[in-house]
């Protein structure tokens, strides 16, 4: 996940709706939950699993909002940008770069503007069947993704008045291109071929941003590409880890840099025994003050995701008061909980991430992050959000997913209804 990012941007005390309606439950007390999941567990086989969808639907209604918050904010920098890349109007395009850079523009899930806009521009460019292509993981060489359509901005980066936010976004684009020509391969299996072109493309990125260093000391935008090019290309954990610091500091309200690189201390990457808790704790002991439990909770998101036991050293405390923390702080806190939610069914699920037997402790922690699902359910969310869910998860899908944690309601015939007031039970 390249551009994995939550919510961000402190401030103001933002909750989901719900949270909102009832802030003085917050803190669940946790064996109050654990008896919730431990009296679902007695039942053979979960009632909200077996109903029908029709069934279960007369028992817990949703309130769906359909469309990812994050596409609908984006698009009106977009279309002007697209125009101007027509046009190469680029003064108007670095203008606009550079403006939502210095500011430190976020969508609602907490991802800059200015790098999803520089991909939105890439895949504009490229066109919707090699973005389809690349989306599926697939290598894509230089006869069928040819770097001539980019080629107005490489020329241009010569000019001294060209705006520094322009050689962000031609390295974000040779960033993309390396990604591109070397697909979803792991190392091991991706042709030379493909592992040398996507090499040459990070060092040609990684040039890009070196010249135009000195003009960027406090651009967000520049520190995210520059940590992404080398996490790409190539390095230390030493070296990872001060690119990460430089990223956080020219953003400190963003959680993003915690959750990429907390993914980039696996020791599949460049992390070793121990990385990723340090630099949980470490980042959680320098970010309290603004970001409350926040960082820690992001650091380890992206990491359970792509290896499951890397939940075996979570704090489980720390970690569900990092998730309500990253809500807490969020412009888009429902939306934040919608991405928080799927993350902890899926990283809870028995079969997810493994090849051979569970060991006992990963078993446990499973079920830990399952009983702060069941949480969340109950005490935060409202509106869901099935494109922020995104992948194989549909309506229907999460009705179920979200109906295990009212087992016991349904199981006695009441009705529950969660909408903008979060989680309201009423008797049939």
């Amino acid at each position: 996940m390249r551009y994995s990012a939550l919510s961000q941007s402190p401030g103001t005390a933002r909750y989901p709706t719900a949270l909102r309606v009832a802030v003085t439950t917050l803190r669940l007390p946790v064996a109050a939950t654990r008896a919730l999941i431990a009296a679902r567990r007695r039942v053979r086989a979960p009632l909200s699993q077996t109903m029908s969808t029709e069934m279960l639907g007369d028992r817990l209604g949703l309130t769906v909002l359909v469309g990812h918050p994050d596409i609908k904010a984006l698009a009106p920098h977009v279309r002007p940008s697209i125009r101007d890349w027509a046009a190469q109007d680029w003064v108007n395009l670095g203008q606009r770069l550079n403006r939502l850079d210095r500011h430190k523009a976020t969508l609602p899930s907490g991802e800059a503007v200015a790098s999803a806009l520089g991909r939105a521009l890439f895949r504009h460019i490229v066109g919707s069947r090699i973005a389809a292509l690349i989306d599926r993981g697939t290598a894509i060489g230089p006869s069928e993704l040819p770097e001539d359509p980019f080629a107005p901005l490489f020329r241009i980066l010569t000019k001294p008045d060209t705006e520094p936010a322009l050689h962000f976004l031609a390295a974000q684009f040779q960033l993309e291109l390396g990604w591109a020509r070397r697909g979803d391969d792991v190392t091991d299996f991706a042709s030379e071929d493909a592992l040398n072109s996507a090499q040459a493309r990070f060092r040609v990125a990684g040039n890009m941003l070196d010249r135009i260093a000195p003009r960027a000391p406090h651009s967000p935008y520049y520190a995210e590409i520059d940590y992404r090019i080398l996490a790409a290309e190539g390095t230390t954990e030493d070296e990872l880890n001060r690119a990460a610091a430089r990223w956080s500091r020219a953003d400190p309200a963003s959680v993003t840099p915690f959750a990429v690189h907390g993914q980039h201390l696996l020791p599949r990457w460049y992390g070793q025994e121990g990385s990723l808790e340090a630099f949980a704790e470490r980042s959680w002991a320098k970010t309290q003050d603004v970001l409350g439990t926040a960082a820690y909770a992001a650091s380890y998101i992206s990491a359970i995701e792509s290896e499951p036991e890397a939940q075996l050293d979570l704090d489980m405390e720390a970690f569900r008061d990092g998730l309500l923390d990253l809500m807490h702080i969020s412009d888009d806190p429902d939306l934040t909980c919608n991405a928080l939610l799927r993350m902890l069914w899926e990283a809870s699920a028995v079969d997810f991430g493994l090849t051979g037997p569970e060991p006992a402790a990963l078993r446990r922690s499973r079920q830990h992050l399952r009983e702060i699902f069941v949480y969340l359910c109950r005490n935060t969310l409202g509106p869901v959000m099935p494109d922020v869910w995104g992948g194989s998860w549909t309506e229907a899908k999460i009705l179920h997913a979200v109906a295990e944690a009212f087992e016991e309601e349904i199981r006695a015939g009441k009705r529950i209804s969660i909408g903008l007031q979060g989680a309201v039970i009423s008797d049939d």
